[in-house]
């Protein structure tokens, strides 16, 4: 119980390059997801560096964007559009198909509150 508290889904712990490699992308790409304030990363100071960290909630969040963007073509603008949407109306009936799947995997990751508040 004690290292399932401590280690989470919820715990950042991953970095950028490692979850950059889990992803496929380059860390810059993860930099402008930030940017765009389409993930909300966990800084940690090491010394005089600052690193950012990712949890796995982060991790399971940012593969249904990686979904959107990548296989669906979707622009960063259009899925910001949706996920204010479906924060208005968090009732919606998603469709039954693999975008559907994945924003609704999105409408339940803790991320999601979180995403929406800083638009």
């Amino acid at each position: 119980m004690a290292l399932e508290k401590e280690f989470g889904k919820d715990k950042p712990l991953l970095t950028t390059s490692i979850v950059a490699s889990m992803l496929d992308i380059t860390p810059d790409r993860l930099r402008t997801y930030n940017t765009e304030k389409l993930i909300k990363t966990h800084r940690k100071t090491t010394g005089q560096v600052q690193k950012r960290l990712y949890s796995q909630n982060d991790v399971e969040w940012l593969r249904c964007l990686r979904i959107l963007i990548q296989k669906h073509k979707l622009s960063i603008a259009s899925i910001k559009i949706i996920l204010q949407l479906m924060h208005k109306n968090p009732i919606i009936n998603f469709p039954k198909n693999e975008i559907g799947k994945t924003l609704e995997e999105m409408q339940n990751n803790p991320n999601f509150k979180i995403i929406v508040k800083n638009f």
